[in-house]
């Protein structure tokens, strides 16, 4: 019996070496994959155009008849035909630059400064009857006339804005912004009739400013495609103008109150222009991003 129990655990220690080499090995676990996601970190510069429109509202002083010269009525249709509203566009070509501060996988903060060619224009010109000398009017036929043109240019635009931004699956990025905004603005109007011209100018750098919004789309880890809106309010500008009589001519309208009547040639001054000007920007752009530090992110 003994001879047996000693048989049998011999053949049993034997055996689990061949066993034990049965038994399949599972590999070591690999090290997680560790990727850097996407960024939207650091300095960037890029190219932006599209079209714009706008709207001036343009007011002349009031002009003034002259005592036993010229009629109320007439002073009020000069005023009012040199007080147009104008409508605006054009369109716009710069470029951008700004730096960004991702401070969360889903939020960012920014500043962006962008200078743009800003060609936006509008006119407006007629021909006017002065009241008095319609059918019916103080002075009855003929019928006078006096004719009008008022335009208005801009040349460039600078902005500088803080950017706020909510980034969607690391690629797309919503923003809201508002600023400083700059633009030059040239207004030039004329209105002529027998009893001579008025002229008056507007050539101002206005500051006011912007606010808006857009979206951005990366296309790459360096490169990134955008679409904006922004509007822009300068305020209002003014400048000033005067009236030119023709030789052996009396003013019989006048800039202000009280001014004395005089004969051509000769210049009546004291003359005002302003200009209330609004415009809206809707562009698109391209952005390479120089890049920052990288959030990191384990992908197994």
């Amino acid at each position: 019996m003994k001879r047996i129990l000693l048989s049998a655990a011999f053949i049993t220690v034997a055996a689990v070496p061949a066993f034990a080499a049965d038994i399949p090995v599972r590999p070591p676990v690999a090290a997680p994959i560790v990727a850097p996601a996407m960024s939207w970190n650091g300095f960037y510069i890029g190219l932006n155009g599209g079209g714009t429109w706008g709207k001036a509202q343009i007011a002349h002083s009031a002009l003034v008849p002259a005592p036993g010269l010229a009629f109320p009525v007439d002073a009020a249709a000069l005023t009012a035909a040199t007080s147009p509203d104008l409508k605006l566009d054009g369109w716009t070509f710069g470029g951008h630059f700004g730096y960004n501060w991702q401070f969360s996988s889903n939020w960012l903060v920014g500043l962006e400064a962008d200078i743009s060619y800003f060609r936006l224009r509008g006119a407006s010109s007629g021909t006017f009857p002065f009241p008095s000398t319609l059918p019916g009017g103080v002075l009855g036929p003929p019928t006078l006339t006096f004719t009008t043109a008022t335009s208005l240019s801009t040349d460039w635009l600078f902005t500088f804005r803080p950017r706020l931004g909510v980034i969607f699956g690391d690629s797309l990025l919503a923003y809201a912004t508002g600023g400083l905004a700059v633009t030059n603005e040239k207004v030039a109007q004329t209105a002529t009739a027998v009893m001579g011209t008025i002229n008056a100018a507007i050539d101002e750098t206005r500051v006011g400013w912007v606010v808006g919004g857009g979206l951005e789309y990366a296309l790459s880890r360096n490169w990134s495609i955008r679409a904006e809106y922004l509007h822009l309010d300068f305020g209002t500008a003014s400048g000033s103008g005067n009236i030119v009589l023709p030789a052996g001519v009396l003013g019989n309208v006048l800039c202000t109150t009280g001014q004395a009547i005089v004969t051509g040639p000769a210049t009546i001054s004291g003359c005002s222009l302003s200009s209330r000007l609004t415009a809206e920007v809707v562009r698109a752009g391209i952005t390479y991003r120089f890049g920052g530090p990288d959030t990191v992110v384990a992908r197994y």
